[in-house]
C-alpha cells in the first residue's frame, strides 16, 4: 500500500510534492527534480509543474515541485514501471476532486428531488472516472516498451556504430542512414556521414580513426562516425516520429 499524500494548495488546487513522489519511488529527490526540470525545459508546463520552496530539517530553504494531477500523469509517463503507484495516485486525485465537487455543489442543494438527481449524476460520473482510469492504465502499459528502451539507452555507456543502432529497429545501416539524411540530421561527405551544422557541438557523435587494409594489401586509416548515447536518443526520437519502434528483446 502507498501512503498517498495529496494536498489542496488553495491557489493551485490539488497537488503532490516531488518529495513525496521521490520517497514513494525510493528515488533521490534531486533526481526527481532533475527529471521534472527536463520536462519544463522541453515544454512550457509551469501551470502543471509548479516550483515551490520548503525548509529542510536544518531550517534551510530548499526547492521542490508541486505536481497537479496532469503534471503527475505527465511525469509518470516519463518513467517505467510503478503502475500500481501511478494508479493509486491518479485514483486519489480523482477521489479528492470528487469530494471537493460534492462539497461545493451537492450539499448546497435543498430540494430533495434535485439532490437525488445530482446523486444519480455523480454515480454516472464515478463510473466514467473508473473507465477513464482503466484507459489511462492501458496507456501506461502501452508506453512501457518505449520507456524501457530509453532506460536501456540511459544505462549504456560508450559509443555505438550506426549498424548497431539500426539493428535495434530491424533496419540496415544503409536504411537508417537514409532516414537520418531525410530527417536533416546528417549528410554524406565522401564516404563518411557527418552531422548538419545545426546539430554539431551537441555531443551526438564522436569520430574515430580505424585501421584498414587497402585492396593492394597496404595498411591505411579512415575516419568513422560513432554515436554517443545522447546521439542514440536523438535517433530514437527521429525514428519514433517516423513510426519505427525499437525491438527491445534484441537490445
Amino acid at each position: 500500500m502507498f501512503n498517498v499524500e495529496i494536498k489542496n494548495s488553495g491557489e493551485y488546487g490539488l497537488v503532490v510534492s516531488s518529495r513525496t513522489v521521490a520517497e514513494e519511488l525510493k528515488r533521490e529527490h534531486k533526481n526527481v527534480k532533475r527529471d521534472l526540470e527536463q520536462i519544463l525545459i522541453s515544454s512550457d508546463l509551469s501551470a502543471l509543474i509548479l516550483e515551490s520552496d520548503y525548509k529542510d530539517v536544518r531550517g534551510r530553504k530548499q526547492t521542490e515541485y508541486l505536481l497537479t494531477k496532469d503534471g503527475f500523469i505527465l511525469y509518470m509517463f516519463n518513467i517505467q514501471g510503478h503502475n500500481d503507484f501511478k494508479m493509486a495516485y491518479i485514483n486519489k486525485f480523482n477521489e479528492m476532486e470528487k469530494r471537493i465537487t460534492v462539497k461545493e455543489d451537492s450539499y448546497m442543494i435543498d430540494d430533495p428531488v434535485e439532490r437525488a438527481k445530482r446523486w444519480i449524476m455523480e454515480q454516472e460520473e464515478r463510473k466514467q472516472l473508473e473507465t477513464d482510469n482503466a484507459v489511462k492504465e492501458q496507456i501506461i502499459g502501452e508506453l512501457q516498451p518505449k520507456a524501457d528502451y530509453v532506460d536501456k539507452i540511459l544505462e549504456s555507456t560508450g559509443t555505438m556504430t550506426i549498424t548497431q543502432i539500426a539493428a535495434d529497429y530491424g533496419l540496415t545501416a544503409q536504411k537508417l542512414n537514409k532516414l537520418l539524411k531525410e530527417a536533416k540530421l546528417q549528410r554524406q561527405v565522401g564516404k563518411q556521414w557527418v552531422l548538419y551544422a545545426n546539430h554539431m557541438n551537441k555531443g551526438y557523435t564522436k569520430s574515430h580513426t580505424i585501421n584498414i587494409t587497402r585492396a593492394d594489401g597496404s595498411p591505411d586509416t579512415m575516419p568513422q562516425t560513432r554515436w554517443t548515447q545522447k546521439g542514440r536518443l536523438k535517433i530514437h526520437d527521429v525514428l519514433t516520429e517516423l513510426g519505427y519502434e525499437a525491438q527491445i528483446a534484441e537490445i
